[in-house]
């Protein structure tokens, strides 16, 4: 109870940043090496009147950054877990959020909620949970970025975690990502993609040849290094290396 409080109190803070970076160093936790990149990357990319869009938003979480860092923007949301997705519109009134999972068309689709750990929760069920995992089913509607974000707005920063459809949600959005070339965090790892058997060459090449965009580790695009080669990003993926992952011009 303490810590889901402790957990509240920080989450979407200018704190959190701080603390997830010393969490990462002490415990070695990928995630929060990840959350504190992301929320750099960011605090980077985001000005007062930016338009950023979260696939995935879950509790709202990377939203409440977004909010912070651009006060101003008309940000987008998408959350296909009901109860979820009307608390966000509770708590985020000036953002719109979309009740729905993003994927490459428009239609309903059968969402697998994983009862006791949501977070883990897709449009399949992940290949890396126990047998004995209680799943909830239930239709939920799909939308994609092309249909739901207005062709005038200029899109600055993605993020994607939809635990392995991330390429649906990519391909959804091609004219979107083409049009405003954004900086898009997203996921990409075992017991995610290839549950939906999605291999790391296929995406690469989508995001390569189709959205003329190169892929980075979090941390060295932060840096201005060098992105991954398909040969480095595949043997990450294979690896179970990083699981996130940066798209940018």
């Amino acid at each position: 109870m303490i810590r889901d409080l402790a957990k509240r109190l920080i989450i979407g803070t200018r704190w959190e940043a701080t603390i997830r970076h010393a969490h990462g160093l002490l415990t070695g936790s990928k995630n929060s090496r990840y959350d504190y990149q992301t929320i750099a990357i960011m605090r980077r990319v985001l000005g007062p009147d930016s338009v950023a869009v979260d696939v995935g938003s879950f509790q709202g979480g990377m939203l409440r950054h977004m909010m912070r860092f651009a006060p101003r923007g008309r940000h987008v949301a998408f959350e296909p877990i009901p109860r979820l997705a009307e608390d966000l519109s509770r708590r985020f009134p000036t953002c719109r959020i979309v009740p729905a999972a993003a994927g490459e068309s428009p239609g309903e689709a059968t969402f697998r909620e994983v009862t006791r750990s949501p977070a883990l929760s897709g449009l399949r069920r992940r290949i890396d949970l126990p047998p004995d995992t209680a799943i909830r089913e239930y239709t939920v509607p799909v939308e994609t970025l092309d249909r739901v974000i207005p062709a005038t707005d200029a899109v600055a920063l993605v993020k994607i975690d939809v635990e392995g459809d991330e390429l649906a949600v990519l391909r959804g959005g091609r004219e979107t990502l083409r049009r405003c070339r954004p900086v898009v965090v997203f996921e990409c790892g075992l017991g995610g993609a290839d549950s939906y058997g999605i291999r790391p060459e296929t995406l690469f090449a989508f995001v390569t040849l189709e959205l003329g965009m190169r892929i980075f580790l979090l941390d060295a695009w932060l840096k201005r290094s060098a992105p991954l080669s398909e040969t480095e990003f595949v043997a990450r993926f294979d690896r179970g290396i990083d699981y996130y992952f940066v798209a940018a011009p």
